[in-house]
């Protein structure tokens, strides 16, 4: 071979190296070249975002160095097992796999392996990519369709119930007007004239139970307009008077100049009377309510939180997991719908309500911490 043809030989070598690390350096995916024994040959500048380590570093060491135990001791058995059998696991296959990061993170890492021989030597190029987003979106994707069907399904049970609530209204309204004609009846019999007043009790529960499951499982409408969480909590405190009065339970609300949200007052009242009534009834007499609102930061946009407390015993274990569940309640009557209810109405405002821990809990409350974060 002439000299002119070595140089020109070694001058598409050159060319060819340079064209092959410019198309590894600009992939997007990360790329690794390991040879039989899995020590790393070369690495391009995407492993460095996908696993923190810049590419001269990964230089020389055996790839495992990127694995989680338990294929981190494997990963050689792996390949020596490979050799031996020919036999293709994830070769030319592909499969989800996790990585380590260089701070320790597992990540989830889609891994495409080739199988190239140059002259005698055997090599193999990994290709990856972080799965994390993908694995997010699809996973938000099934919230949304789980969502949807919940939905759908709460809309075909509202519906049935919209209609069975209305046919019971007409039946207990006839079971209430004979009521009435026998309670005429009945001046001189005192005995009975109390079965009717237990009667008439027991309808009105049912009235009651068909109105709130009807409640529950209809569509929520919402009518949203300004207003300042603090001044709705004192609002419907005032309706509650009657009952707040007779304990002799306060409400101290501390408000630090919270910014006024779009909401339906109407929900969000209907939400803060069943955390009200629900406090009242565990409320030791002259106790306090409070309630504490703040603007908080979530990611990028803000919210409204409002942590209302009592002073009663608190919540068990049981209660806590509970409380939004349909038809869960401690209290001797009840539907047990109104958490869930409310639940409803907060998530229906891209909000959410949850049981708040001790981090949260009002210096002088010692009961139950019941917290609604609300978009502002």
């Amino acid at each position: 071979m002439t000299d002119s043809n070595q140089m020109e030989n070694d001058t598409q070598g050159r060319v060819d190296t340079a064209l092959l690390n410019a198309i590894l350096n600009t992939a997007v995916d990360a790329i690794v070249t390991i040879n039989h024994r899995g020590t790393i040959l070369h690495a391009n500048r995407a492993i460095e975002k996908l696993f923190g380590y810049k590419p001269n570093d990964l230089i020389g060491k055996n790839v495992s160095f990127l694995m989680p135990e338990p294929d981190r001791s494997r990963h050689d058995q792996y390949i020596h097992k490979y050799q031996e059998t020919g036999q293709r696991n994830i070769i030319g296959v592909g499969r989800q796999v996790l990585g380590q990061k260089l701070d320790g993170t597992l990540i989830p890492v889609d891994l495409a392996i080739s199988e190239v021989k140059i002259d005698d030597q055997v090599l193999y190029t990994g290709i990856m990519r972080d799965m994390t987003e993908r694995q997010q979106t699809e996973a938000e994707l099934r919230d949304a369709q789980l969502r949807l069907i919940q939905s759908e399904r709460l809309a075909a049970i509202g519906q049935m119930v919209t209609g069975l609530a209305h046919e019971s209204r007409n039946a207990l309204q006839r079971s209430r007007a004979c009521l009435d004609m026998l309670d005429l009846d009945l001046d001189s019999q005192p005995e009975q004239k109390d079965l009717i007043r237990r009667i008439r009790s027991a309808l009105v529960e049912l009235q009651t139970l068909y109105e709130e499951v009807r409640s529950y499982a209809a569509p929520i409408q919402l009518g949203k307009t300004r207003h300042i969480l603090s001044e709705l909590c004192s609002q419907t405190w005032s309706n509650l008077e009657d009952q707040s009065k007779d304990l002799r339970v306060a409400l101290s609300i501390d408000c630090n100049n919270c910014p006024a949200i779009y909401c339906d007052p109407d929900k969000i009242s209907q939400v803060l009377r069943n955390i009200f009534e629900n406090a009242l009834f565990v409320s030791p007499k002259r106790s306090t309510v409070y309630v504490v609102c703040q603007e908080i930061k979530n990611g990028r946009s803000s919210a409204i939180r409002v942590v209302i407390a009592d002073c009663g015993p608190g919540l068990d274990e049981e209660q806590r997991q509970r409380i939004f569940d349909p038809f869960f309640t401690t209290k001797t009557k009840g539907t047990g719908l109104g958490m869930a209810i409310s639940r409803r109405i907060i998530e229906a405002h891209d909000g959410r309500i949850y049981v708040g821990g001790d981090e949260l809990r009002p210096a002088n409350a010692s009961g139950a911490v019941i917290v609604v974060e609300l978009p502002s």
